[in-house]
């Protein structure tokens, strides 16, 4: 009876352990795209007042912004990659306006001659939905040869807004352009690492503690 106690807790605790070393590894492994530029229609051009997130009624013209999504998946080449479940934030730190509450994405790089056309779109978790005015899009083109560069000179794509953010169902429509670009790649996932090793092994000293509490209280 004392063993078939012990083995499900066994079990639970190791099943943690996988758990943790697993989003350890991916956090490790987070890339991170930074995309700045400046504010040119904010809620006081007549769009607004913002409702869900209050914040962005203190974005002035001119205010610089930046949007930093963080994912586990490394950008390479041209292609459509699923990013969903990666950490994505809107901030115009001058004014403390911050937007995060993102959960769908997909990022799309399309090489065209000696540019990379790069859009994202993003979906808001509050609002009616996301084909109903609560999203974030940018839009604009590097050289292709610095897709995975560090402070890239950014221009935007003919007829298309380099960025805008629609939230409140629409209501809200703040427009940016975008002047520079980086990616910063993520520590290489632990093939195991040392510190996962660690914890594994501190896990196990855990485990024969328990089981030697749990004999020597049965004696």
């Amino acid at each position: 009876m004392r063993m078939m106690t012990l083995r499900p807790f066994n079990f639970r605790l190791g099943s943690v352990a996988l758990l943790f070393c697993t989003i350890l590894a991916a956090t490790l492994h987070a890339d991170t795209i930074t995309i700045g530029g400046v504010i040119n229609q904010s809620t006081q051009d007549g769009t607004g007042p913002a409702i869900n997130n209050p914040s962005l009624n203190n974005i002035p013209d001119g205010a610089s912004y930046t949007t930093n999504p963080s994912f586990t998946e490394s950008i390479q080449s041209p292609g459509t990659y699923d990013l969903t479940g990666s950490i994505l934030f809107f901030n115009v730190g001058s004014v403390g306006a911050v937007e995060n509450k993102f959960n769908f994405v997909i990022l799309t790089v399309a090489l065209s001659g000696p540019f990379d056309q790069v859009s994202i779109l993003t979906c808001l978790t509050t609002g009616s939905a996301c084909n109903q005015g609560n999203e974030l899009d940018l839009d604009f083109m590097i050289p292709a040869a610095n897709l995975n560069g560090q402070n890239v000179v950014a221009q935007g794509i003919l007829n298309l807004l380099p960025l805008d953010l629609l939230e409140d169902d629409g209501v809200i429509d703040i427009h940016g352009s975008i002047t520079n670009y980086s990616y910063t790649a993520g520590s290489p996932a632990p093939e195991p690492s040392a510190f996962v090793l660690a914890v594994a092994g501190l896990l196990m000293m855990i485990l024969n503690l328990v089981k030697r509490g749990s004999t020597n209280r049965h004696r």
